[in-house]
């Protein structure tokens, strides 16, 4: 019974450092990418998921390696710090997550492959290096979200739908990443991360994120009055907005504890915002 309790702890432990719900998410980015564009091969849809699957498995692992100090201080209880998966092995897995995924995608294309290879680099450059510099790490992270969009549409057809996607998925993730500098404030201070939480205040960090959404909700208006996009779409983009303000109404006291709250509300903004371009597509 002992065995089998510890061997449950280990699954957890692995699909907790993955973070196995974001994974998800990207490979349904790359889906809705590719939909988006047009395409229609049921194998280049289960290939496109996997890629962004893996690709995003490799980075959170990554990511909780080259963290492990910080969440030593600020989540004690994540795998690395807590024992359950040793530094290396975690480390091992992310190489080899971030080097297969990148080998599948050549077979869509060679554009798929280059975008999964410069993605591949980017998110161990952000977790080894880039994550503490001000600004350009939080700019990295969004990026890559909305990268994700654009791989799944480069393996059919890049249009104006896509761009505009990416272009949604990447102001909602800077303004999340805004509010996350307010959540790890205090692990990162310690580890000398630069974010706009620790240079200036929390309340800047608050501000920018304020500005940023602000932005998203009013562009979010355009594809239906402009360029005729359907009531689904707009019935959704309405539940964007709404969860992206509540973020905000969340976070009104700075305090890390509900900016934790806000950042995993945003992951509903996220899924969201995907279904709203795919729901219009399809119908």
């Amino acid at each position: 019974m002992w065995i089998i309790m510890q061997r449950g702890s280990i699954v957890k432990a692995w699909l907790s450092i993955a973070r196995v719900g974001n994974d998800l998410a990207l490979g349904i980015a790359t889906v809705i990418g590719y939909i988006l564009g047009g395409g229609t091969k049921l194998i280049d849809i289960v290939i496109v998921f996997i890629v962004g699957f893996l690709l995003g498995a490799g980075g959170n692992i990554v990511n909780d390696y080259f963290d492990r100090y910080v969440d030593a201080i600020n989540k004690p209880w994540r795998p690395i710090p807590s024992g359950l998966i040793s530094a290396k092995t975690a480390y091992r897995v992310s190489v080899s997550l971030l080097i297969i995924g990148t080998l599948i995608s050549f077979y869509l294309s060679y554009v798929n492959g280059i975008i999964a290879f410069i993605a591949s680099l980017l998110v161990y450059l952000y977790s080894y290096k880039l994550k503490k510099t001000l600004l350009l790490g939080n700019m990295v992270v969004a990026f890559l979200v909305a990268l994700s969009i654009i791989f799944g549409g480069v393996a059919a057809i890049m249009n104006i739908d896509i761009i505009i996607a990416s272009l949604f998925a990447f102001l909602l993730n800077v303004g999340r990443e805004f509010l996350k500098g307010i959540e790890d404030v205090e692990g990162d201070k310690a580890m000398g991360i630069k974010t706009i939480a620790t240079v200036y205040n929390t309340f800047t960090a608050y501000v920018l994120a304020f500005i940023v959404f602000l932005i998203l909700v009013a562009i979010s208006f355009i594809p239906y009055i402009m360029l005729r996009y359907s009531i689904i779409y707009l019935i959704l983009a309405l539940g964007v907005d709404l969860t992206v303000l509540f973020s905000l109404y969340i976070t009104r006291d700075l305090s890390p504890s509900n900016a934790f709250k806000a950042t995993r509300l945003l992951k509903l903004s996220v899924f969201l915002g995907l279904f709203a371009f795919l729901f219009d597509k399809i119908f």
